[in-house]
């Protein structure tokens, strides 16, 4: 039995989302550097390593004594496989469902004076690329997604004395996606649910007095027995800018012990984008007849490839982070941080038309999610710095799964390094390895098993001025 209401909600709101399992959670990602990338990113919000600071902790801006900028990007190759079976005997499993994908860096932090620092930044907090075949048999559950949600920094940090600095910066956020979904077997699956409910005797007495009615049933659903696989019952594009700010604080306990702490606001983006299906639009005057006799459409508006303008909000979660830096010996430090991200408060997703109509609905209902880290740094000599990281991160997606939220308990271990050429050169390299757990739920009529990994490589250059 396969739910319309199911089928109609996750038109696109189920996958506007598809996540690798291999970042952070949700669609959160963490690579904000590289030489984090080493030490699985603890620290992030205590230790001043380079210019990356800009998007940790503004306040760390202080520590530096000449200007500094660093470049670079982690290249994300994650494994994410899907085992299930849809309706209890149609194969719904598909392999490798997150393409390649770099996730690029820039930063620049100048000390105006003793006391005053500046820096500017572009990084990617939010972001996912996953695809699934156009002839997947689940196509409503998964399929095309793209977004990425770049950061555009500015930030400002004040040395307050006997050791405390603050710092504060605003965001401008570019936001950009495209999502597309299929029918997959949901046609034939729809037909089969409508020839049912057309043998429902209070369902056939409606039909013998309205014979009008009756023939667009008979059609509606030989249309959906022969719409193939790859029918697309969804498309949105659009990219909107928002506006976000963050602040944080250090404070040097002493020379060898330092402890910071940095808060990001949430961000509300309004997409106004175009809204599409292949639906022949013949359905929208059978649309309030089937509600009448308590069927579900298979979509709440068909435009019959036609783009519609259509409005969606996404709300990017707030987070915050609590960091300590630890200088054991001359050259051993060990770093740590707790992170906690808002996804409660991402509670469901919903699409709207100009005149107000529901293009879709979907509750996501997520949980807040934490991250603890655990890294290490050694100084070999005064041109090479090791590193070493372990970390473990929360799902966000545990009341509503889906196949395309593929979320799940995930943990880091990396390595990296730090090569100085020269006082003012030098280069990050960094390699983290994420084992996702096993993931099985039910979504609609469908079993999923999801298992995911992924290898992370890193590459930054950083010049001091």
């Amino acid at each position: 039995d396969f739910p319309m209401n199911k089928f109609s909600k996750t038109l696109l709101a189920s996958s506007l989302f598809a996540s690798a399992g291999a970042h952070a959670a949700a669609f959160q990602l963490a690579e904000v550097s590289t030489s984090g990338l080493g030490t699985a990113y603890a620290g992030n919000a205590a230790v001043a390593d380079n210019a990356s600071v800009v998007a940790n902790n503004p306040a760390l801006m202080t520590q530096f004594k000449q200007a500094e900028m660093s470049a670079g990007g982690v290249l994300v190759q994650a494994d994410v496989d899907i085992n299930g079976t849809l309706a209890g005997t149609v194969n719904a499993s598909h392999n490798n469902i997150i393409p390649k994908a770099v996730i690029p860096n820039l930063y620049f932090v100048t000390p105006i004076n003793d006391r005053f620092a500046m820096g500017a930044g572009m990084n990617v907090n939010y972001g996912l690329k996953s695809r699934f075949s156009p002839d997947y048999s689940a196509g409503v559950y998964g399929g095309n997604t793209r977004l990425s949600a770049i950061n555009f920094n500015l930030s400002g940090a004040y040395n307050l004395g006997y050791g405390l600095s603050i710092g504060a910066g605003l965001n401008a956020i570019y936001s950009d996606a495209e999502i597309i979904r299929h029918l997959g077997v949901g046609g034939k699956l729809l037909n089969s649910r409508l020839g049912a409910a057309a043998s429902n005797p209070r369902v056939q007495a409606a039909l013998a007095a309205n014979p009008v009615l009756a023939a667009q049933l008979n059609s509606a659903a030989k249309t959906l027995a022969q719409m193939d696989n790859h029918t697309e019952v969804s498309r949105l594009s659009g990219d909107e800018w928002s506006l976000g700010w963050n602040a944080g604080i250090a404070y040097d306990i002493n020379e060898n012990n330092r402890i910071g702490a940095a808060y990001h606001s949430a961000v509300n983006v309004k997409f106004k984008g175009q809204y599409s299906n292949n639906f022949p639009t013949a359905f929208n005057s059978l649309l309030p007849q089937l509600s009448v006799l308590g069927i579900q459409a298979p979509v709440t508006q068909a435009t019959g490839g036609q783009e519609i303008p259509g409005n969606l909000t996404l709300h990017l979660p707030a987070y915050w982070e609590i960091s300590t830096y630890h200088k054991m010996t001359d050259r051993l430090a060990m770093q740590f941080s707790y992170k906690r991200t808002e996804w409660e408060k991402f509670k469901s997703l919903d699409a709207y038309g100009n005149a107000g109509n529901t293009l879709f609905s979907k509750a996501e209902n997520y949980n807040d999610a934490s991250r603890v880290a655990l890294g290490v740094s050694y100084d070999v000599n005064e041109a090479l710095t090791l590193r070493a990281g372990i970390a473990y991160d929360e799902t966000a997606s545990i009341t509503s799964p889906s196949i395309s939220i593929p979320d799940t308990d995930r943990t880091w271990y990396s390595v990296g390094a730090t090569y100085r050429f020269t006082p003012n050169l030098s280069t990050d390299f960094g390699f983290a390895h994420l084992r996702g757990s096993h993931n099985t739920f039910t979504e609609g009529s469908a079993v999923f098993n999801v298992k995911s990994r992924a290898n992370l490589y890193g590459l930054n250059l950083n010049y001091k001025f």
